[in-house]
């Protein structure tokens, strides 16, 4: 295993990051690497390495939710992985993906040959400050450089390059209920551009999906699936038995209950399996008892792993 501290040293960590704004706290952290003994070897000057960040900050937020942003790049020629840690007591707009302001940015920058070094460092920031609450701690208790180095120090990055589904999902932000109206839940397909929903309970434990397939299939007449032509009655309104009661039509009446989930240990390839053999566009990522964590669609795996 490797020490997450090899990256992350005493001058790399700010902890009273003074920023307003998330370019103003980009800027802050690309000045300590840039600023560092080993910034003389360096393939980028401090602007063209602030640059180089804002430009995949800019193609999507790095605020990956639970007061954490992630701002990164992969920069030829690059040497080891660069790592600076801040903490904002305030709060920075980060247009995180949950919404809420973020208090942990931690820039990473790593070269084109290390591939997954990121995603890998990654996953042990969100195990330690989300999951294992060590960022409640940090920012509630005021602990000293020292003190947030002997956290890092209790956990390491995988050794291997292997990618899991924790790695690749994103934050649930769009379940539904499974008590709430089709009516809603399709509104909120409209609004968000959603194909696919999941469905959950009221304690958060995953039940099924609901899709724009499964309402068109509610809508049309059961013996129109035997047909092999519906040029004889291509007029009719298929939503009709839909538009007529939609005011009582719950979640429960139509979504797919059960649906395949993965779990978050689940590989990169069981995850380009599901999505390809499978043919799911959309795949849900659960805790063992059930509960919802996190999101997988195709864009996640083009977004992290072909252009992270």
């Amino acid at each position: 295993m490797i020490d997450v501290t090899k990256f992350l040293t005493a001058d790399r960590i700010i902890l009273d990051l003074s920023a307003d704004t998330k370019e103003d706290a980009i800027r802050q952290l690309v000045k300590k690497i840039s600023s560092g003994r080993a910034a003389s070897g360096l393939p980028l000057n401090e602007e063209d390495t602030f640059r180089a960040v804002m430009e995949r900050e800019n193609q999507q937020t790095t605020g990956i939710g639970n007061g954490l942003a992630v701002p990164h790049a992969r920069i030829e020629g690059w040497r080891e992985l660069s790592l600076v840690f801040g903490l904002s007591r305030k709060g920075i707009d980060f247009d995180s993906l949950d919404g809420q302001p973020v208090n942990f940015i931690v820039l990473l920058i790593s070269s084109h040959e290390e591939p997954y070094i990121i995603l890998q460092v990654m996953s042990v920031l969100i195990r330690v400050l989300v999951e294992e609450g060590y960022g409640k701690r940090i920012f509630d208790r005021q602990l000293s450089v020292k003190e947030v180095l002997d956290i890092f120090r209790r956990t390491a990055v995988r050794e291997s390059e292997q990618i899991l589904a924790s790695d690749l999902a994103r934050p649930v932000i769009d379940a539904v209920h499974i008590d709430a109206s089709v009516e809603d839940a399709t509104r909120k397909m409209h609004l968000e551009h959603f194909d696919v929903l999941p469905v959950v309970d009221g304690e958060g434990k995953y039940r099924g999906e609901i899709s724009c397939l499964n309402v068109f299939e509610y809508g049309m007449p059961d013996f129109f699936k035997n047909l092999n032509t519906i040029s004889f009655v291509r007029h009719i309104d298929p939503f009709e038995k839909y538009f007529r009661i939609k005011g009582d039509l719950k979640v429960r009446d139509v979504y797919v209950k059960g649906s395949p989930t993965l779990s978050k240990d689940a590989t990169l390839l069981e995850v380009i399996f599901e999505m390809t053999v499978k043919n799911r566009s959309k795949l849900f990522v659960v805790e063992e008892d059930g509960t919802l964590i996190g999101v997988i669609d195709r864009f996640c795996v083009i977004d992290k792993i072909l252009f992270f």
